[in-house]
């Protein structure tokens, strides 16, 4: 089977090196390819882009037969062709139509997949960010491999799985029909009758993930959720996609962050990372504001855990430096967003949290490095972070008062118990 994957990519011109160059202006445009006419930010539809033919679909399904997988192998084996991927698209393409799926501009397909997959096109060969461009000049689509960083490396058979491939829900976006899916095959996607009529028959998570991502259609919602959880997870931890609220909520909510009296563990924190923090393509660090924003809704000075969790994530800078594609800037810019969220507590009479976060990173944390990381990108930004951080420094470092474990966590507040100091 992790044959057919490869012909898959072969066949659709020699494969490249993974680029983010942008298609040539003059490219051909395919025979099959959907003609979009966009009227005040409106998609028509020509009659051709619904009509299937039938009799090229029974023959490539009756082809498709001899595939090999990891349980079949045949002495002539058949090649899974760009007409069958064609096929299939269209037919997926159709079948969106029919279950309310709209379709939408390209423009509107570019600014979703910027926005959700923070997709950009104008990124260098260094940062494709998994992203696998595959043309011919004819056919182009995007393959998104989740599991794969590749660094440039020509695709090959070593590399690529087949079985994983399509296990671990590996996406294919098609860029004329604005859709996301998996590679696919027609015997799956449509049911023909002896007399040439047909019923396409789509599985729902195809038909809720598009209508979700690329129409805006929030009553796929539940279903998502509940029955396809790990690709609705992936869009926030793997893809920092933090703009829905509520998808953002559910994502924490359904974080394994349970009451700690000691430390936290460190898998739990090894998550809460993920959805704090994103590393895109081009090695830029991206500090989930609406994240943070969300944590602080969240809590209240009764129930303090996700700030707790945060001031713990910062204590046990350990995840950081243990994770060997970031670099000390990275890590600090990291840091310092998170220290800059947790230090409003401080000057907050509600929580009063003293050192718990600015203080103890000055005092357990900064050798020297981060400070001078910090200074030198002007504090990245942030209003009051300078004057914060240097205030720290001033102060008598409170931990040294008691060292006394308390039975449950608690914020760190000198005229009560402080928390033991992880070294």
């Amino acid at each position: 089977m992790k044959k057919q994957i490869i012909n898959i990519l072969f066949l659709l011109g020699n494969i490249l090196t993974i680029s983010c160059q942008e298609t040539p202006k003059n490219e051909t445009v395919q025979k099959n390819k959907k003609e979009i006419q966009s009227i005040d930010d409106t998609v028509t539809l020509k009659k051709s882009d619904t009509m299937l033919n039938i009799e090229e679909i029974k023959k490539h399904i009756e082809l498709q037969k001899r595939l090999e997988t990891a349980e079949l192998e045949f002495d002539d084996p058949y090649e899974y062709t760009e007409k069958d991927l064609e096929l299939a698209l269209k037919v997926i393409h159709i079948g969106l139509l029919n279950n309310g799926f709209k379709d939408i501009t390209d423009h509107d397909f570019k600014l979703k997949m910027q926005k959700i997959f923070n997709y950009e096109r104008k990124y260098s060969d260094k940062c494709a960010y998994n992203w696998y461009y595959l043309n011919d000049n004819n056919y182009n689509y995007i393959l998104y491999g989740l599991s794969y960083k590749l660094d440039n490396e020509i695709l090959t058979a070593e590399r690529l799985k087949f079985g994983s491939f399509i296990e671990i829900g590996n996406y294919f976006f098609s860029k004329d029909y604005h859709f996301v899916t998996i590679i696919p095959y027609l015997k799956n996607l449509i049911q023909i009758n002896p007399d040439n009529s047909y019923k396409i028959k789509l599985p729902q998570e195809l038909i809720s993930r598009n209508k979700y991502l690329f129409t805006d259609d929030k009553s796929q919602f539940p279903w998502l959720v509940t029955q396809d959880e790990f690709f609705m997870r992936s869009l926030v931890t793997e893809f920092g996609y933090t703009e829905d609220k509520r998808l953002l909520k559910w994502a924490l909510e359904n974080t394994h962050l349970p009451f700690f009296h000691t430390y936290a563990k460190d898998d739990d924190l090894e998550e809460l990372g993920k959805l704090l923090w994103t590393k895109d393509c081009n090695g830029e660090i991206r500090v989930h504001q609406n994240t943070l924003d969300l944590l602080k809704e969240m809590s209240t000075p009764n129930e303090n855990l996700y700030i707790m969790y945060v001031a713990e994530y910062l204590t046990n800078l350990e995840h950081l430096n243990a994770n060997k594609e970031l670099s000390d800037a990275q890590k600090a810019k990291i840091a310092a967003h998170l220290m800059y969220w947790g230090e409003q507590y401080k000057y907050d009479k509600l929580y009063d949290y003293n050192q718990m976060f600015m203080g103890h990173f000055w005092h357990y944390k900064d050798d020297g490095t981060y400070d001078k990381e910090f200074k030198k990108n002007n504090y990245y930004g942030l209003p009051k972070f300078k004057e914060w951080y240097e205030a720290v420094k001033k102060e008598e470092n409170l931990f040294l008062d008691d060292q006394t474990i308390p039975d449950s966590p608690q914020p760190l507040d000198y005229k009560h118990k402080a928390r033991p100091i992880r070294k």
